[in-house]
Parts: C-alpha cells; sequence; structure tokens
C-alpha cells in the first residue's frame, strides 16, 4: 500500500500534498486496491506439467480427462473426491483466465483472445457472407473453465421436451425425469434456486414484457429454468459482481489430482488388437511429446469442436476420411458428423428515447464496479432477457429464441468491439455505426433452435491444426423459412402500442447485395440472413449418443465410444438433438450424469 500510494503522489506531489491531498491519495489507493482484490479472491489451482513432463513416459493415472472446460472442471473434481486413491490427471490446452473473463459486462472482450480457439467456419457463398473471409468465427473457450470463461454465463435448461426426444431415440436414462434431478443439484451448487433472488435491473425488462404481453403471450421472470413459450430473464452464473467461472466452483469441492495446463492431447493411444486405450500422447507448449498411460478409463471432455479431433487422429472416425489423411483406420465411426448449431440473426431497431452516455459516465460506472462489483458492468445489459415462440403455432415447443441488445446513441464503448469480435466486414460495422450515430438501437436476435441442415467436421492435416468446419448453415430451406417467420413475429411487435409509443421500428442496413432487393420483401431477408447471420456458440452433436442399432451413433447410452473399452465422452458432442436454450446447463447435466455412471460402475465391480 505504501509503495503504491508513493507512486501515485510521484506523478503530481502537488495534488496530494495537504490534508485534502492526502484524503484524496487514500481514496485513490482504496479503489486501486479493491480492483486489486478482483484476482485474489480465487487462486486457481498450480500446474503441475513440468512434475509429469520430468518424471518422463511410462507414468500413469487411473484416470485422464482431457479438457477443464464445463464438462471437464466438474468430472475431474467429483472423481479426485470421490476416489482419493486413485491418480486422477486433468490436461487442459489452456492456462488461467485472466481479468477480462471475470467482468461480466466485458464478455465481447474475450473474443478473439488468448482464451479463445476462435475457431472459424466454412460458408460456402451459402451463409456467413457479411463475414471477414466469408468464415463466421467459433468461439470456444481455452482454458479453466473452457467455453464458461468467455460465454454469456446463462443459464437454461431447455425444454423439457428436448431430453424426452433423446430418451425416445433409443437413450434409456436421458429423459427430462431423470436429467432433472442433475439440473437440481447444478442449480444448488451454483446457487440460483434462491427465491429471495431480487433480480437484475433494465428499464427494458418492463417495455418488453408489455410488448409481449400485448400478444398474449405468458411472462416467466425468474420462475424456472425452462425454456417455455413466452418471456422469461435467465439468471446467471455470476456471485458477487463477478463471472462464475464453472471450474471455480469445481475446483473446490475437489480432491487431489494432477493439472496439466498449456498441454495438447495429440491422439488417445489405442491397442489396435483389444481396442483398449492405453493413454495418450501429449504436446506441452514448450514443444515436449510424450505418451502418459492410463488403467482405468480416458475421459475426452474437449468439446464438440476437439473431442471429434482428437478421436479422429486416434483412428477412431469415417475410414474413409482417415485414409485420406494417412491415419490408419482402428473403428470406422461416424465421428465428426451430426454437428449443430444455433444460428442468431441480429436485427437492429431504432428508438425514440436517444440516450447518449458521455465518456465520463462510462468511466463512473467503472469505478463503481471497482469499489462495490455492481452497477452496469456487474451484468449483460438485457442479453439475460429472451422470448420463445413457434413459428407455426402448432405447439407448445418453441423453434425460435429471441435475445436483445441495447446500444445507446453514437455507443462509442461497446459498438464495434462487439461486431469487430463477431467477424463482420467493416463495410457492414460501419453502415451499423451510421444507423447508431443517430439513433439508440433495440438489437433483436432471433435463434433458431432446432435446426434441420447438418454439418460436419474434418481433420485439416494428420496433427494438431484447426480442424475444417462445415457447419452448413440454411442447407435445408427449412432453416430459412423458420428464420424470415422470425422476422413476421418482430413486425407484429413493432405493431404493438408498447413499441409504437417508443416508436421502435426496423432499421435498413445497407448491405449492397442484397439492396438489388426491394427492403422487406422475402428475397431481401434471405439475403439479409445470409450475410448477417452467424452462431450463438453453441456447436453439439458430433459424437452422437445413440443405440446400437443408429448407424449415426458413436458413443452408447454409457457414453463408451462404440467398439472401444474404456474410452468416454463427456462433453456436449455427445447431444443427439440440440437443446432449445443455451446449452451450457445441459453440458453440465452431462457431466453429472457421467460421473454417476462411472461412479456406478466401479462400485459394481468393487474397485474402490
Amino acid at each position: 500500500m505504501e509503495s503504491l500510494a508513493a507512486n501515485i503522489t510521484a506523478s503530481c506531489p502537488l495534488s496530494f500534498g495537504g490534508t485534502a491531498g492526502e484524503l484524496f491519495l487514500k481514496a485513490v489507493t482504496t479503489v486501486i486496491t479493491a480492483h486489486c482484490a478482483i484476482m485474489d479472491d480465487y487462486k486457481w489451482p498450480p500446474d503441475d506439467a513440468h512434475n509429469v513432463i520430468t518424471k518422463g513416459s511410462g507414468i500413469s493415472f487411473d484416470f485422464i480427462v482431457v479438457g477443464a472446460g464445463t464438462a471437464g472442471s466438474l468430472i475431474a473434481s467429483r472423481l479426485s473426491k470421490q476416489y482419493p486413491s486413485w491418480n486422477i490427471l486433468l490436461i487442459e490446452a489452456g492456462e488461467d483466465p485472466g481479468i477480462d473473463s471475470e467482468i461480466p459486462a466485458f464478455l465481447f472482450l474475450n473474443q478473439n483472445s488468448s482464451n479463445d480457439w476462435s475457431y472459424t467456419i466454412e460458408g460456402y457463398g451459402e451463409s456467413c457472407l457479411g463475414f471477414n473471409n466469408e468464415r463466421c468465427i467459433w468461439s470456444k473457450g481455452k482454458g479453466l473453465g473452457g467455453s464458461s470463461s468467455i460465454n454469456a454465463m446463462i443459464y437454461l435448461r431447455g425444454h423439457p421436451k428436448d431430453y424426452n426426444t433423446w430418451e425416445k431415440l433409443g437413450n434409456s436414462g436421458w429423459g427430462y425425469k431423470e436429467m432433472s434431478k442433475y439440473f437440481d443439484k447444478i442449480e444448488n451448487i451454483f446457487n440460483i434456486t434462491d427465491p429471495h433472488f431480487s433480480g437484475y435491473e433494465n428499464q427494458w425488462y418492463s417495455i418488453l414484457d408489455n410488448a409481449w404481453k400485448e400478444l398474449s403471450f405468458a411472462t416467466y421472470n425468474y420462475d424456472n429454468h425452462e425454456a417455455l413459450i413466452g418471456t422469461k430473464k435467465t439468471r446467471l452464473l455470476t456471485r458477487n459482481g463477478k463471472r462464475m467461472n464453472t471450474a471455480k466452483a469445481f475446483f473446490n469441492q475437489a480432491g487431489k489430482m494432477t493439472i496439466m495446463k498449456n498441454t495438447q492431447v495429440e491422439k488417445v493411444i489405442i491397442d489396435p488388437k483389444t481396442k483398449r486405450a492405453t493413454g495418450v500422447k501429449i504436446h506441452h507448449n514448450y514443444g515436449t511429446i510424450m505418451d502418459i498411460d492410463v488403467n482405468k478409463e480416458i475421459l475426452l471432455a474437449a468439446g464438440s469442436i476437439a473431442t471429434p479431433q482428437i478421436l479422429m487422429l486416434s483412428g477412431i472416425g469415417p475410414k474413409d476420411h482417415l485414409k485420406v489423411m494417412g491415419i490408419d483406420s482402428i473403428i470406422n465411426l461416424p465421428v465428426g458428423k451430426n454437428l449443430q448449431d444455433h444460428i442468431i440473426l441480429p436485427l437492429f431497431l431504432k428508438t425514440n428515447i436517444k440516450m447518449e452516455l458521455p465518456s465520463f459516465v462510462i468511466h463512473m460506472f467503472l469505478l463503481q464496479y471497482m469499489l462495490t462489483k455492481t452497477g452496469p458492468i456487474s451484468n449483460i445489459g438485457l442479453t439475460d432477457y429472451m422470448g420463445f415462440i413457434d413459428t407455426k403455432n402448432v405447439s407448445d415447443y418453441p423453434d425460435i429464441q429471441f435475445h436483445y441488445t441495447y446500444f445507446t446513441k453514437n455507443d462509442n464503448f461497446v459498438l464495434r468491439p462487439y461486431l469487430e469480435g463477431l467477424g463482420y466486414k467493416n463495410k457492414i460495422i460501419e453502415a451499423i455505426e451510421a444507423l447508431n450515430y443517430e439513433n439508440d438501437m433495440l438489437g433483436i436476435y432471433p435463434t433458431l433452435l432446432h435446426p434441420k441442415a447438418r454439418g460436419e467436421i474434418f481433420l485439416s492435416d494428420r496433427n494438431l491444426a484447426k480442424p475444417i468446419i462445415n457447419a452448413n448453415y440454411f442447407q435445408h430451406p427449412d432453416d430459412i423459412l423458420t428464420m424470415i417467420k422470425a422476422i413476421n413475429f418482430v413486425h407484429t411487435l413493432e405493431k404493438t402500442s408498447t413499441f409504437e409509443k417508443y416508436n421502435i421500428k426496423l432499421l435498413h442496413i445497407n448491405i449492397s447485395e442484397c439492396d438489388i432487393y426491394l427492403f422487406d420483401t422475402e428475397k431481401y431477408w434471405e439475403c439479409y440472413i445470409r450475410y448477417m447471420a452467424t452462431t450463438i456458440y453453441h456447436p453439439v452433436g458430433t459424437t452422437k449418443m445413440g443405440p446400437p442399432e443408429d448407424a449415426s451413433a458413436v458413443v452408447n447410452s454409457e457414453l463408451i465410444v462404440y467398439g472401444t473399452q474404456n474410452i468416454r465422452v463427456v462433453d456436449a458432442s455427445i447431444m443427439p438433438n440440440i437443446p432449445g436454450g443455451n446449452t451450457m446447463a445441459a453440458t453440465l447435466a452431462i457431466a453429472e450424469k457421467a460421473f454417476d455412471i462411472v461412479k456406478k460402475k466401479y462400485v459394481v465391480k468393487n474397485e474402490l
């Protein structure tokens, strides 16, 4: 504290002289000290990579968990606590998240950072046309906590039908009734069942609620965590004004385990005769390559992109593709297929509020956050408010989810970094900024919950280079039609008295390639969708769970990779169909259930 005060006074000694100066000095040092505490209230576990590497090849562990993200940190921690005599190794390609990941309102700063894999997808002239190189960016967390260190922190179970469909597809024990107990457990851990939760504050909550109520939609507020038709405010995984990275919660409950950071798994080593995994080949950032043996199981929790990549590099995947890559095929499975993602479409509407935030106001918000961890910087604005509809109006099962944002007039703080993080071409960013120069903007983002198109992932080489991702957005015509119906619903909202009161009207973004069509026609919107639609970062399904008779399945209902003895997948890649909502909660529930599956197996075999 004394050295901090000395540095401050050295910059302008006269301003900090006398009694008044001493009081100002205490105030300034208090602010800085309070901000320093943002990184001091949690200590990440140490990196054991050096110790493991020093012991050399031949070292073994009972379980090796690949990926310390949302799912991997959970199951590794559970195993280490349940079985203290076992040696658990958790391998993570990234490292400890930095300060950008701590502050809720700065979530956009995590895109394209060292905490982000920053994958890109192929558009093939059908989608992502408004993005640099005509490729959308898929942000995926790299580091402890995985995508929970960079996402929007939204906790939403999805719809009960999502999980009942999984069970109907032949996955016994994966229906909503069974999965609910895992959701309940997670919600208790993160204290999002608190009935006294006062909620977040935003004037637009009531404006939007009133508009939806005019159209006879129910409002669920914080009443449940399900994605039901109507509007709701969702809980965020935050605590004391900071992001609650899921790994923090689980590491706090962990027993003794070994964690290797900055370490990628090149492949799982598999005995070609017995099909049993004997270990993994790792590549540390400093260049060390070595094998690590496993006694019981390999648990792949590297996510919907890296998990299929590792399997294919290991010789498990489509036989013809592996042959092209020069990889010996050990098990021929449709790894990398069945790729699904939620597609989001930014629509911007003007309002008559015209609120402008001078830079000094933003600086005051920052000071408020530094001192108290409260205020606008402690949350994500309007993004936790959402609505759900069935565009066909035939069921209670929504096919569109609406997200929202709000940008004050002439926003010089959030808008451009946000759009650049998404990867839009500069000419599109400038077109949106020109509209924002004159107007406050309400962002409404219809999100396609159940896309019919299916994508796939291929290796780009036989090493650890980023894979080729074909999302195949809009290759099924129904997906475009559903998006256009969602735009029509926004027009219905425009006609409500609530929207008319604030003169909320859809803005025309200048995209020259789309302006050859008459604005607000179906042809115009199809063009706009192909230019502007992008991911909401929910890729799933690339190691599909299914029964033995399902030729598209990669893992069984116990999450064991078909044809292997001891390779289990524990992440969002096992989802047969994508849930109708943000996918973090579902991924956590999968990991909780996976732990129960593993625990049951080893209790039965008396291998405690």
